[in-house]
């Protein structure tokens, strides 16, 4: 019966993704003026532009495209510098970019998604879609589910086999090794940052759906937002003629390295590629403006904290001081001075992407680079610190 039971909810989810999508018609982000912000919003906006200019011409990467969005609508967009120092190529709203580790907030989506059709739920059992997998100890095997997958609460040691994929070993080979390495904490206890691990969801995913992770987040996702330059390919982005090419700092600035397909065997974890007019979608669906695509009740099970993230890690002391330091689903969450900010940053190959947004305000920002420079790892905490601030 359990067999029955089993093949039943992969026909379910067989169907569901073969269904047509709700609407082939991009969403329609029109860049509107000021009567949409408050005074006080907007003289942040100009402060955040006139820091943005002097640090870009100071220590800016060699092109970058950034976009504010209230709501459903941009209400500031800015693009600069070039693809690549080698050709001078300018930076518009649909040059291509890699989110490295900004596609993490993909899979929670996709997978809220699925819940939301019956084919997935956030407590299944990894082992319940792929019966071949194994970590070191049978317990944790046994008790891994999709939300400690995507909360990197797996047990497991902090990056483990992200040296492997720097070495362009592939996904596949790697997961079986994965039994081999002893767990650090029980599941569910501790945050400990994974690609490897994080990216089983896709692997999950395929099996329920019968589609690649590529394929169903194409059709569910890219498909319905109108983001035509997305992608999850090497051979997408690289057969791309706008495409922001990876750059490297030197003595004189930066330098045109060679385009690799490093993570692209993890695309849950790394292997998102998108322009500025995409994400500014993407942020919309993300703040809660396309229910037709993800009703908000699923999309908030991603914005609560499942794991304690310490205060003096990197990637939040931007934001210091605050008062929650988190992981959600995919996503970094900080709260302060009672605003909730949810976000997260990506680097990869000479590619550096953030995303983030106040849940209060509803305001967001998203800022893709082909280079990287000190002034982005602060970035967004400085435009919600203005926001919140500034005065009118």
């Amino acid at each position: 019966m359990l067999l029955l039971l089993t093949l039943q909810l992969f026909s379910s989810c067989q169907e569901n993704s073969s269904a047509p999508p709700l609407s082939s018609a991009p969403l329609l982000l029109e860049e509107v003026e000021a009567p949409l912000l408050s005074l006080k919003e907007q003289n942040a906006l100009d402060e955040f532009e006139r820091w943005l200019d002097a640090e870009f011409h100071a220590v800016g990467p060699p092109g970058l495209s950034l976009a504010i969005v209230k709501g459903d609508q941009s209400v500031f967009r800015k693009t600069m510098g070039v693809l690549d120092v080698e050709t001078q190529d300018t930076v518009n709203a649909q040059s291509v970019f890699r989110l490295a580790s900004v596609s993490k907030g993909f899979a929670p989506v996709l997978t809220g998604i699925l819940v939301q059709e019956g084919c997935l739920n956030w407590d299944d059992l990894i082992s319940g879609y792929l019966p071949d997998f194994a970590l070191k100890e049978k317990a944790a095997t046994q008790s891994l589910t999709i939300r400690h997958v995507l909360s990197h609460t797996t047990g497991l040691p902090r990056h483990t086999y992200s040296n492997l994929l720097n070495m362009s070993v592939p996904y596949e080979e790697i997961v079986p090794m994965l039994k081999n390495v002893d767990i650090a904490h029980p599941v569910g206890t501790w945050y400990n940052y994974q690609n490897v691990a994080y990216s089983l969801i896709g692997d999950v995913i395929k099996q329920a759906t019968g589609l690649s992770y590529g394929e169903a987040l194409a059709e569910k996702v890219f498909e319905k937002l109108g983001m035509q330059q997305a992608s999850t390919t090497y051979g997408a982005i690289a057969g791309c003629s706008n495409i922001a090419m990876p750059h490297g700092p030197d003595q004189e600035g930066h330098h045109r390295i060679d385009f690799k397909d490093k993570f692209y065997s993890v695309v849950p974890a790394a292997g998102v590629n998108a322009s500025l007019e995409d994400m500014e979608r993407w942020l919309s669906l993300l703040m809660g403006h396309q229910n037709d695509i993800i009703d908000s009740t699923y999309l908030q099970t991603l914005f609560q904290p499942h794991a304690e993230v310490a205060p003096r890690e990197g990637v939040m002391r931007s934001w210091r001081p605050m008062d929650v330091s988190a992981y959600g689903l995919g996503w970094r969450l900080v709260e302060k001075e009672g605003k909730h900010y949810v976000f997260h940053g990506g680097f990869v190959n000479g590619y550096r992407s953030e995303i983030g947004f106040c849940q209060e305000s509803g305001m967001g920002m998203v800022l893709l680079t082909n280079g990287s420079s000190p002034f982005m790892k602060d970035a967004l905490p400085y435009l919600f610190e203005l926001l919140e601030h500034q005065g009118a």
